[in-house]
């Protein structure tokens, strides 16, 4: 234990460190969202009586977990919008560090390892938009957990052939149940788990993928999907009702390769254009022709990467498609993208810059400094990452200071001191 706290422990810091120094302006923006504030009003009220998030009530409560993270909030900092978005960023350190735990176990290298963690704590392919409202702990919550079930069930698998008694694996169950107390994502961290049999397993102590440990998270994840159906919060598909079946599925498949486009190419219709400067606007115009050439070559990568490619690279290129499916129909008419969508999506993505990176600089070793090049390549994405988040936050604080927020924020504050109504009993 202390040996992997002094080997660990550092890297952890680290990225709270990167994290902090590279979204830090995100805690001084006032709040701006609709959204946050019925939250922030849900969680006063809660406090007034914890037993009704037993009824899922709450305008964005979804399951009581989510309720609770809310209330331990609102205990804690009230109306200070600055304190939950700072356990926004530090729920992201954390998730990075995950990344690092998840990667330095599949992989040989931990200077990849880090690499990939520190991408991931930039933000490169999600761009920061997670973290910047009040709601969307849930997107960080159920992402923290989604890593932790991934790394025990793994873990479980190298030091003890899968063993459904042991404790790392009933670690790993006790968090998964966790999972289903959110959205319904229990089959993509299922599909996840599948994956990763399907690419290491069978170099394991048994052949089969659908192994007995599978299989009991296939039954709990059922179990969840039933129970939520029957008594939890219901979020429906964001979808024109016209549209057809072939359509809806149609529009699906697109949206797959739309948000992976997304990841390289941040780019969509937004307000942020009209101050972007004019190579910006060029760029964006010619975003047919880019877009076409990057869904050829990541259908060419993957591709690839599923033959050639070793088992860590091909479990993560899968990853990368298995975790963006659950969002692919959560946009209307396919119009507009949810960059917060791509948080968990981007792991994939990080690692594979990461990978390509540290395979090239090994090949280039005896060319000093000319081994450095190929780390430009995330160096690049890093910077993009960082002002497309800088530019974002920009506007939120635009945003907070029209009159419309500051009624928002004056309405909350009246709302949440008046006095609860409480029926007296007549003497």
């Amino acid at each position: 234990m202390l040996t992997s706290l002094r080997t660990h422990g550092p890297v952890l810091l680290a990225l709270l460190a990167v994290v902090a120094i590279a979204f830090g302006q995100l805690v001084t923006t006032p709040m701006w969202n609709s959204l946050d504030s019925q939250i922030v009003y849900d969680a006063h009220q809660l406090s007034l009586d914890p037993s009704s998030m037993f009824d899922h009530l709450g305008f964005y409560f979804s399951q009581p977990l989510l309720q609770l993270a809310f209330l331990a909030e609102y205990h804690f900092f009230g109306l200070n919008t600055s304190g939950y978005l700072v356990v926004n960023l530090a729920m992201h350190g954390f998730n990075s560090f995950m990344v690092y735990m998840l990667v330095n176990m599949l992989f040989p290298r931990r200077s990849m390892a880090i690499l990939a963690s520190i991408l991931f704590a930039l933000a490169v392919g999600s761009y920061g938009r997670v973290f910047m409202t009040i709601h969307q702990l849930e997107s960080l919550l159920l992402a923290g957990l989604h890593l932790l079930v991934l790394y025990f069930f793994i873990r479980n698998d190298f030091r003890r052939e899968g063993r459904v008694l042991s404790p790392l694996f009933l670690l790993g169950l006790a968090l998964f149940l966790l999972t289903g107390l959110t959205k319904a994502a229990s089959f993509s961290l299922v599909g996840c788990l599948v994956a990763y049999k399907a690419f290491f397993y069978r170099h394991r102590a048994s052949r089969a993928i659908i192994s007995p440990d599978i299989l009991v998270f296939i039954v709990a994840s059922v179990l969840f999907y039933l129970g939520q159906h029957k008594w939890g919060y219901q979020n429906p598909t964001i979808f024109e009702h016209s549209a057809g079946e072939s359509q809806f599925s149609l529009l699906s498949f697109k949206n797959i390769f739309r948000y992976l486009n997304l990841m390289f190419f941040p780019m969509q219709q937004s307000p942020l254009l009209d101050t972007a400067p004019l190579w910006v606007v060029w760029v964006f115009h010619a975003r047919v022709v880019v877009r076409v050439c990057l869904t050829l070559s990541i259908v060419s990568y993957s591709f690839f990467g599923f033959v050639f490619g070793s088992r860590a690279i091909r479990f993560f290129i899968a990853w990368t498609y298995i975790t963006l499916l659950p969002f692919t129909s959560h946009t209307a008419s396919g119009e507009w993208l949810n960059l917060s969508h791509l948080y968990l999506t981007s792991l994939g993505f990080c690692v594979i810059l990461a990978a390509g990176a540290s395979g090239t600089n090994a090949l280039l070793k005896k060319r000093r400094w000319r081994s450095l090049a190929p780390y430009l390549v995330p160096v690049f994405f890093a910077a993009i990452s960082l002002g497309v988040a800088w530019k974002l936050d920009a506007k939120n604080k635009a945003i907070a200071s029209q009159p419309e927020a500051v009624e928002l924020r004056a309405e909350l504050v009246r709302s949440c001191q008046q006095r609860p109504v409480r029926i007296l009993d007549s003497h």
